[in-house]
């Protein structure tokens, strides 16, 4: 009798004890090394939240993922520009709810309308940068400021990588043949086409964005298309690290916050981009990155050497020579049959 007590009183007391409350996550798909730990961690201790992040090497490889059914996994995810508008229709992301974003007015008064996505109707920006020409100046044997080192045997001023990304290397092919990144013309795209053939039978590979960097680190190769902050992050492990807009032009880029319509905690999603909106967070994911930021208030925050950094800040006649991917909708297809045709040859 004792005993059936003792049990009973026990089951009442395990009943009457409050369950500890589970951790709120925030669940987060990002580019690899393209945010600081200790911001994350800020965020945590600020909020009790917990954020687990996975990253992505490739736009391709993001998206893939994200329509294999990771969409349901993911709350938010930062996607490159051009594909913003593309995973709206494809119901991926859900419209941007402003009323819940203290921090926006942030925003320099050009983010808050980009071109690839007016109104900032599905997204906020991240972070900004351009795509250039880097290279090694001690590996190189003559000057270094258009595509033709990678596009013309007799301009070839040493071994050379490609860049493993769709979009930006066919519109450096594009470029150089006197074309818009954003081209559709099958004449121009069949050009670009050989032209890239021709560019990878001489090459030492593709690689992605920080892989061919450690390539040019380790004297693999010399020259290679680079993201503007990569460069600038690796040259801090090498000074004769160097970066140019090619004389034909390149591209202008932002990388976006967007959240998931079927993702879980998007509640917590909007807190993280309010969190990231604030000048200081800004400053710091903008300083571990070296990428510019478009929080304007942020700037003012950042080390003087960033701020006057052509290679972070391009000035206006540079920027006058850069184009924004362009969402292609449909057409999209025509460079897809394009990249798949180069990777195959």
């Amino acid at each position: 009798m004792i005993a059936r007590f003792s049990l009973l009183l026990l089951a009442l007391l395990l009943t009457a004890c409050p369950k500890r409350a589970e951790v709120e996550t925030l669940y987060f798909l990002n580019w690899a090394d393209y945010i600081p730990e200790e911001l994350v961690r800020k965020f945590e201790r600020e909020t009790g939240a917990k954020v687990v992040l996975d990253t992505f090497e490739s736009p391709e490889a993001m998206l893939a993922k994200l329509k294999a059914g990771a969409d349901r996994e993911f709350s938010l995810v930062v996607a490159p520009d051009y594909y913003v508008l593309q995973m709206a229709r494809e119901g991926l992301v859900a419209p941007l709810d402003k009323g819940r974003l203290r921090n926006l007015a942030n925003l320099d008064p050009f983010f808050q309308d980009p071109p690839y996505d007016p109104g900032l109707q599905h997204s906020v920006p991240y972070l900004w940068g351009t795509t250039g020409l880097a290279y090694r100046e001690d590996l190189v044997r003559g000057p270094v400021d258009s595509y033709a080192v990678l596009f013309d045997p007799k301009a070839q001023v040493g071994p050379f990588l490609l860049l493993d990304e769709m979009r930006e290397t066919i519109g450096a092919a594009l470029r150089y043949l006197g074309y818009s990144v954003n081209a559709t013309d099958p004449e121009a795209l069949e050009k670009a086409k050989e032209l890239l053939i021709a560019a990878k039978a001489r090459s030492v590979g593709f690689a992605g964005g920080v892989e061919a960097l450690n390539r040019i680190l380790a004297g693999d190769a010399a020259v290679s298309l680079a993201y503007s902050g990569d460069l600038l992050q690796a040259r801090q492990e090498d000074a004769r690290l160097r970066y140019v807009i090619p004389k034909e032009g390149g591209t202008i880029w932002t990388d976006a916050l967007v959240v998931l319509k079927r993702g879980p905690s998007q509640d917590l999603a909007y807190r993280f981009i309010d969190f990231l909106l604030r000048p200081e967070n800004a400053a710091e994911l903008a300083a571990y990155t070296r990428y510019a930021t478009p929080v304007a208030q942020a700037i003012p925050l950042l080390p003087e050497e960033m701020r006057q950094d052509p290679a972070v800040f391009p000035p206006e006649e540079v920027r006058a020579r850069l184009e924004y991917l362009k969402d292609l909708g449909p057409e999209i297809a025509l460079y897809d049959r394009v990249w798949t045709e180069v990777k195959a040859r």
